[in-house]
């Protein structure tokens, strides 16, 4: 038998065992990190790559809790980094240059592309850049890459987009297509699969943006505070994002899966968006210093700044570097 002291005690030790057993679940969850991301608008091609990531538990293999935050427009986003309400951010435009330009502590670490996808889409009966005098353009945020882009395209074709057109931002990618559906605008910037539906629907593809070399698309932006204090967290987050990128760019049925179910399309459209789609991506996550600078002064240039910027203050390819040596 067990001694009458042990029996006293042991209402108070079950009680103690159970708390502990209790808290085990909490103290496992606590000792993942959390990371938080931002994209902007709904998911896109762009975000495929995390969600690969995600999918096939790579975030999860390094014990770290994956969140993203959709449905924000380019500004909040970055908005939200230098606040600190994410760690990261998909947007590595123009919008997180200007908040660089303006002291803002951010960097670009990793990207997914090197030429942008977008097109400019017309309703039909136009078949010229002239055809579009007085035409209603959707875009999404002022001061955004599709937007530079389409105003530079306007200018090289001959329009004068203060006084030949009114440009309508009216927000994400899939509400400009169906404002362009609907008939509430003359002409959209669309990004894919919004393209594939606009021309399969018979609308008029005025121009293709690809060819503006420098404007970045999707990738990873974050603080120098993550990257200095959380450094392990940082690699980690990036190391299984570079997964993600890599078997985006490798495995294209499971690509078209994952974007088909993300994206909410079929498993032919998604495949069709990819085909489109996979020149423009890179598949290490950097770009040469080369392409940085090109970058820098696409991006300066239509902002119509006259600052200068070294590219080490924007871009930081250094865990992605050492990911890429192991």
């Amino acid at each position: 038998m067990l001694p009458s002291r042990f029996l006293s005690l042991l209402p108070i030790m079950i009680i103690i065992l159970t708390f502990y057993l209790a808290a085990l679940p909490a103290e496992c969850q606590e000792s993942r990190a959390i990371v938080k991301l931002s994209i902007p608008g709904t998911d896109t091609v762009y975000s495929t790559p995390y969600r690969i990531a995600q999918e096939r538990g790579f975030y999860a293999d390094e014990k770290i809790d994956f969140q993203i935050l959709g449905g924000v427009r380019t500004g909040p986003s970055v908005q939200m980094l230098v606040a600190g309400t994410v760690d990261a951010t998909q947007t590595v435009g123009p919008t997180t240059l200007a908040a660089i330009l303006q002291g803002a502590p951010l960097k670009i670490v990793m990207v997914f592309n090197d030429k942008p996808s977008y097109w400019l889409y017309a309703k039909k009966g136009v078949r010229s850049f002239s055809d579009l005098k007085a035409a209603k353009i959707a875009s999404s945020t002022p001061g955004s890459t599709n937007d530079r882009l389409l105003k530079i395209v306007l200018e090289k074709n001959g329009i004068n987009w203060r006084k030949d057109v009114s440009i309508i931002y009216i927000g994400t990618a899939d509400v400009r297509i169906r404002a362009l559906l609907a008939g509430s605008v003359d002409g959209a910037v669309l990004t894919l699969p919004g393209n594939l539906v606009a021309k399969d629907s018979g609308f008029v593809e005025l121009a293709s943006f690809e060819s503006e070399i420098g404007a970045l698309t999707g990738g990873v932006a974050t603080s120098e505070p993550f990257l200095i204090n959380k450094r392990d967290i940082a690699q980690r987050f990036l190391r299984a994002t570079l997964k993600g990128l890599k078997l985006f760019s490798s495995d294209r049925e499971g690509a078209a899966r994952v974007m088909a179910k993300y994206m909410s399309i079929s498993q032919e459209a998604a495949l069709r968006t990819y085909d489109a789609s996979i020149h423009v991506f890179v598949a290490d996550g950097m770009l040469s210093e080369d392409f940085q600078q090109k970058v820098l002064d696409f991006e300066l240039k239509a902002m119509a700044s006259d600052k200068k910027l070294a590219r080490d203050k924007v871009f930081d390819f250094s865990i992605i570097k050492s990911l890429a040596v192991k």
